[in-house]
């Protein structure tokens, strides 16, 4: 086709996009609640404060360095987990390096419930693991105390349950997540 006609013919469609009405943008109604309210106080629109109180009436806030015996992604050598609750909101990145020197990086962003409970969104941003996991899956995870009175948060499933997490059926879902706070965690 000669390049004048293709010429021609971008340019009659530009000109018809050009002569379509725009639609007018949405306005927020009065019944909507308004993203602006949350941030004059500083959340993001959704993460209402909710009080949850530990078993000696202590306000529980989740923000800090977490580990424990059993890991997020396969058997990590080492991982961490680095959280912050903003209101009712937690959000974290998950660092993990395996024996061989694999690492992978996911973030955590959940939403805490009244129930003791935070339903979380998982997504692998970094992932160098012999074994792939889902670039997005989701946990469940309970926030309870140990019989030492340790807070811990612990994957809401048995082991060998499949869970949101263990995306891929051609590999067996890891054991369940058990953190807890790095400075309170039970001696291996």
């Amino acid at each position: 086709m000669p390049r004048s006609l293709v010429l021609a013919a971008v340019m009659a469609a530009l000109t018809a996009c050009a002569s379509v009405p725009a639609v007018p943008a949405a306005s927020p109604s009065h019944a909507e609640p308004s993203a602006s309210l949350n941030r004059g106080r500083g959340l993001p629109p959704g993460c209402e404060t909710i009080d949850l109180r530990g078993p000696t009436g202590e306000r529980i806030d989740l923000t800090g360095e977490w580990t424990g015996s059993s890991r997020l992604f396969n058997e990590f050598d080492t991982e961490v987990a680095l959280m912050n609750e903003v209101g009712g909101c937690v959000y974290g990145s998950v660092t993990g390096v395996d024996p061989d020197g694999s690492e992978t990086i996911s973030n955590l962003s959940g939403h805490l419930s009244s129930d003791f409970t935070i339903e979380f969104d998982i997504v692998i941003v970094y992932q160098q693991t012999p074994f792939p996991f889902g670039e997005y899956s989701s946990m469940v995870m309970l926030i309870e105390w140990d019989d030492q009175g340790r807070i811990r948060l612990r994957e809401d499933r048995e082991p060998g349950e499949v869970a949101g997490r263990c995306t891929d059926s051609r590999f067996q879902c890891p054991i369940p997540v058990i953190w807890y706070r790095v400075d309170d965690r039970p001696p291996s």
